[in-house]
């Protein structure tokens, strides 16, 4: 800011003091044009008679043709003016100041020019008189011009300089309150201890301009806050849920250890790969989990969620192969703008706790709709199993809940996946009873923003 301010502060010097130089050069060269022509009209009728003289110079003080009036008129050049009166191409009056110059070559233009002499520059303009003859040159000093182009420009100067420190103080002082607000805002910053809960700043404690930074440093902490939080929840629920599969693990490996006999050692290991199998799904599911609480994918175009629901069902064929399940994808198709990998997960879980309630033999019916009149769609996926009462459809989304009916091998996390997918979807999952009479449930993927 201070070098800004200098800068223009001397640009407009600079700018005024060419100004200021054009101008005193302007009214000095009239000043010797009004001097040339006054000069003329003056020398005009003395010197008609000098063609009867010997026409020799004749000097200031010596001039018999001139009155007292007119030598005092010539007398009152200083010193950094001169002037020569030319006849005939010879000198006939000159001041005593001035460089030696040469007998003018034109007699017709009026012409100014330049002339170094003894390590000054004179300015000298010539004017003839009507006729070609009496022609006078006078001139003067540039340096009294640079001289008093200089004076003006520092009395210019001065008080632009003293406008711009008054400036530079007005901006320091400004620049330090506003600073003092930033150090004060940054101080109640660093108050935050590392760990959840954060205390929010109040944007009315702070000055307007900081109100949007507050803005976005309280969302960034509610962000580190949520981040945190997930964190340690997937930390105190992957180490509860895993320490009681690790211990019977554990357990089966030493009775396999203490077991000698190659038939009572095979169904040991059997159980044995059993809880081994059960702990990495479960702890691929646990990071399933945490992928989804930690960021959220970049929506893309999905043009077709029946195509997605028909990869799903062709990856689970051997298992719907061997549980002996007919299954129905019934009607219509719609685009969906959302993150793939979250419609996935929420359809893959949601069929596959629909497979694992369906009994051999059954029909297992995955119906794809359009919302009549809206800009959404859904996903039915009905199963036969023995359905759920209301109180356990509330408690269905938990993590790690199994229904009190539930004899499969689960780990209770396949419908909170799905729940977490449908969220970061924007949607939501609804589980109700089939209209239809028969047993079974209905588990029902809304998705709220579907591609026109």
């Amino acid at each position: 800011m201070t070098l800004v301010t200098l800068v223009g502060a001397l640009t407009i010097v600079g700018v005024a003091a060419t100004a200021v130089r054009s101008e005193v050069d302007e009214i000095f060269d009239q000043q010797l044009v009004l001097g040339a022509n006054l000069l003329v009209n003056l020398m005009r009728d003395e010197l008609s008679d000098l063609r009867k003289t010997t026409g020799s110079v004749v000097a200031v003080d010596d001039m018999p043709l001139l009155s007292a009036e007119d030598r005092e008129a010539f007398d009152a050049y200083a010193d950094w003016r001169m002037f020569r009166i030319w006849y005939q191409d010879r000198l006939q009056f000159r001041s005593d100041t001035g460089p030696d110059v040469k007998a003018p070559q034109d007699s017709e233009n009026s012409t100014f020019h330049n002339v170094r002499s003894g390590g000054k520059v004179w300015r000298i303009y010539t004017l003839a008189a009507p006729g070609g003859y009496p022609i006078v040159q006078v001139g003067e000093r540039l340096g009294v011009r640079k001289q008093l182009v200089h004076n003006i420009a520092l009395q210019l100067a001065a008080p632009f300089v003293g406008i711009a420190l008054l400036l530079l103080v007005i901006i320091w002082i400004s620049l330090r309150s506003g600073l003092r607000d930033l150090d004060g805002f940054s101080a109640r910053l660093a108050q935050q201890q590392g760990s959840p809960p954060f205390i929010p700043v109040r944007s009315e404690d702070w000055p307007a301009e900081l109100g949007e930074l507050t803005a976005v440093i309280n969302g960034l902490f509610r962000r580190i806050e949520d981040g945190l939080l997930h964190e340690r929840t997937f930390i105190e629920m992957a180490a509860h849920q895993l320490r009681t599969p690790l211990a019977a693990l554990s357990l089966e490996a030493q009775l396999c250890a203490r077991i000698d006999d190659p038939a009572e050692l095979k169904p040991r290991l059997m159980a044995l790969n059993a809880a081994t199998d059960r702990i990495a799904r479960l702890a691929d599911q646990l990071l399933v989990l945490a992928r989804l609480g930690a960021a959220g994918e970049s929506d893309a175009l999905i043009p077709s969620v029946r195509e997605v629901v028909g990869q799903l069902l062709a990856d689970a064929a051997p298992v719907i192969a061997e549980r002996r399940i007919d299954v129905a994808l019934e009607g219509g198709d719609f685009a969906f703008r959302g993150s793939d990998t979250a419609l996935r997960l929420a359809l893959a879980n949601l069929i596959e706790n629909a497979m694992g309630h369906t009994p051999p033999g059954s029909e297992l019916v995955i119906d794809i709709e359009r919302a009549a009149n809206l800009p959404s769609g859904y996903i039915e996926i009905r199963d036969r199993g023995p359905g759920m009462s209301d109180e356990d459809k509330e408690k269905a989304f938990d993590r790690f809940w199994r229904a009190p009916t539930n004899t499969r091998n689960g780990t209770g996390l396949g419908l909170a996946i799905a729940r977490d997918a449908a969220d970061l979807l924007g949607g939501r999952i609804r589980l109700v009873d089939r209209s239809d009479g028969l047993s079974g449930l209905v588990a029902r993927l809304m998705l709220p923003k579907i591609d026109a």
